[in-house]
């Protein structure tokens, strides 16, 4: 092994036991932590796991609500990533958000029983691995029933296999919400954004959902000609080359619940099978989803509420085609009637 490969190896190894310990190291903390606070509060504690992202923790809502029912005087703790706390700070089901570091952490924390029930909504993918301590943790409801990564759609929209992992009925109510609060509305306020305009979202986190840029930038152009809405690009960050002034990007200056406000204000929502489409959902704006084969699924609808059964929303896609392969002559056979059925009307559809 040359002096080269040495150092890397021994570099990784560093960073790796280091993170381990301090897994451990966390998560004895937060079960001291939460003893103390059992024994304070004198109520039984409960976790609640749903890590990411933020489209899923926005479809499992209605399961926060049934949670509360179900435990109505427990101390209910959600355990999430950081970057998507603030979906369940503001919720008033929730009593506490657990910050995750990592599944080990996770583990050690359940398996000390300082919780006296978890409701576990995650299986065998991503969100359930450590890519540093180089483990899965799994869902032992998940592995009874058989759901994983390569399957869940058959089991239903995401609120509908959250339900089963979680070991609850789905909610009569399956609408999910949102709880925006007046900072939110007032850094929307502060944006000056025009009366009239659509959101766009262009970019999901995961390549196989996505539309290509060109398609993008010739559906803005004919919108924005023929539409008479403003154009406003939401999410981390904008790959399109749209010069007109009725567009603008807000990508990568919004938090998520400021992203959600912006969102409920538009006449219309267009995007992607991705979190924002998840917000558009919960605020009531009327959608256009682009949707393709995925994966294992050549057809799938992820959502629960007025999206998933079609009142407020047109999915946009052709059986068994991925979505980068719907044309825009497609996209607009389908919006455009919706619109001019707006202007016909004088308004947008009632949200």
């Amino acid at each position: 092994m040359n002096t080269e490969a040495f150092v890397a190896l021994w570099t990784h190894r560093y960073h790796k036991y280091t993170h381990i310990a301090q897994a451990h190291l966390s998560a004895y903390r937060a079960k001291r932590y939460f003893q103390t606070l059992k024994s304070r509060l004198g109520k039984p504690l409960v976790a609640v796991i749903r890590t990411e992202h933020f489209g899923d923790i926005v479809a499992a809502e209605p399961l926060s609500r049934q949670i509360r029912q179900r435990h109505p005087d427990a101390h209910i703790v959600w355990f999430v990533k950081p970057v998507f706390a603030e979906l369940l700070q503001t919720n008033p089901n929730v009593d506490e958000t657990f910050l995750e570091f990592c599944v080990t952490q996770r583990r050690l924390l359940l398996e000390s029983g300082v919780f006296d029930a978890v409701h576990n909504m995650q299986f065998r993918s991503n969100n359930n691995r450590c890519e540093v301590c180089e483990v899965f943790v799994d869902n032992p409801v998940a592995l009874a029933k058989g759901i994983d990564v390569y399957n869940y759609f058959e089991f239903g929209n995401l609120l509908e296999v959250y339900a089963q992992l979680a070991e609850l009925p789905v909610p009569a109510d399956d609408q999910p919400r949102l709880y925006l609060q007046d900072r939110h509305l007032h850094k929307v306020d502060a944006l000056a954004l025009p009366e009239k305009f659509i959101v766009i979202h262009c970019q999901s986190n995961y390549a196989p959902k996505d539309w290509p840029a060109e398609r993008w930038n010739v559906l803005v152009d004919i919108l924005i000609e023929k539409s008479g809405y403003d154009i406003i690009e939401i999410g981390l960050k904008s790959n399109l080359a749209v010069i007109n002034p009725r567009y603008r990007s807000l990508c990568g200056q919004l938090s998520i619940l400021e992203t959600a406000e912006v969102i409920r204000r538009a006449h219309y929502f267009i995007g992607l099978d991705s979190g924002p489409a998840h917000l558009a959902n919960a605020t009531g704006t009327f959608g256009f989803i682009l949707m393709g084969a995925l994966n294992n699924f050549s057809s799938y609808n992820v959502y629960s509420g007025t999206y998933g059964r079609g009142e407020n929303c047109r999915l946009i896609r052709r059986e068994g085609v991925p979505c980068a392969e719907l044309s825009v002559e497609k996209v607009l056979a389908d919006i455009e009637p919706v619109l001019a059925g707006a202007v016909s009307a004088g308004a947008a559809p009632q949200k």
